[in-house]
Formats: structure tokens, C-alpha cells, sequence
């Protein structure tokens, strides 16, 4: 059995200032993503939409095989949250990345990159525990400790 590195890559993207007339229309932001998976071989099966009643903002979901594209969309805000992810090796991930930064006419994205499922060595699975408390608040809480100390009142 060979070692498995990873099961897939993950690509999350926040999209900044993007063409309000390409993000406002569902149908419009729909066509968009359909072409984009076909041109970077996402093999998609199919595009699922969402919104609340009376919002302006909605998701729409594309199943391909292996993975998906999700785009969160906030027109009033010129915003687009996206998740890529393919299990696939012949899926150009950056491609798709491109393409949505181009189609939806974003000035800045930011992109974090996740391998999926790497599991390393043992000691990279066992839980990390940190304590919560900053250094900073240790020593305000020290500090109030001391000031209880100092002020107490002496016995006669």
C-alpha cells in the first residue's frame, strides 16, 4: 500500500471589490462559474443556488467530480468568498483561482492554500492544547494579586 500525502487541495479565496453587475445577477454569477469549471476540467455535475428570503446575498454550489466550487456572494459589499477543492491531480486549481479573479472583475483576492488530509507523523495528530490566556492577561492577573497583598489592611 503506498503512503497517501494528501486526499486533495483546497484553495479558499476572499474576492474584493468585484464587478457589482457580474455579482448581482444569480444567473449571471451561475453562467460564470459553470464556464469556469468546464475550461478547468472540474468535470462539474451540477450547480446547486441558495438565498433567504428578501437577501441580497447568496451561494451557489458547484458538484464536480472529486470536489466542488463554492462561492458565497455579497453584492452589496463587492465581495466573493470561494472554496475549490479537488481530489484530482489534472484539475488546475490556480487556473480556476485565475479565472474566477478574472470573470467576477476582483481587484484583490487573498488565497490560502490547504493540502486535504495530510496526516504527517503521529505527533502532528495528537490534539495541541494551549492555554487560552495570553501572557499579557497572566501578568494583569499577577499584577492584581500583588495589589491585593500590598493593600491589605496590617493587624493590629
Amino acid at each position: 500500500m503506498s503512503e497517501l500525502k494528501y486526499a486533495g487541495k483546497l484553495i479558499a479565496i476572499d474576492m474584493y471589490n468585484c464587478g457589482t453587475s457580474k455579482i448581482s445577477d444569480s444567473n449571471v454569477a451561475e453562467d460564470l462559474l459553470r464556464e469556469g469549471c468546464i475550461k478547468n476540467n472540474m468535470q462539474i455535475k451540477e450547480i446547486i443556488g441558495a438565498r433567504e428570503d428578501d437577501a441580497e446575498d447568496y451561494s451557489l454550489f458547484a458538484v464536480c467530480a472529486l470536489g466542488h466550487v463554492t462561492l458565497h456572494i455579497y453584492p452589496e459589499l463587492g465581495y466573493i468568498a470561494a472554496d475549490i477543492l479537488s481530489c484530482k491531480d489534472d484539475v488546475d486549481l490556480m487556473g480556476m483561482s485565475k479565472y474566477l479573479r478574472e470573470a467576477f472583475l476582483c481587484d484583490k483576492i487573498k488565497t490560502t492554500i490547504v493540502d486535504r488530509g495530510d496526516f504527517g507523523n503521529s505527533q502532528d495528530m495528537k490534539p495541541n492544547k494551549r492555554s487560552a490566556t495570553t501572557w499579557m492577561r497572566r501578568t494583569q492577573n499577577l499584577g492584581g494579586k500583588i495589589k491585593k497583598v500590598m493593600l491589605k489592611p496590617r493587624s493590629m
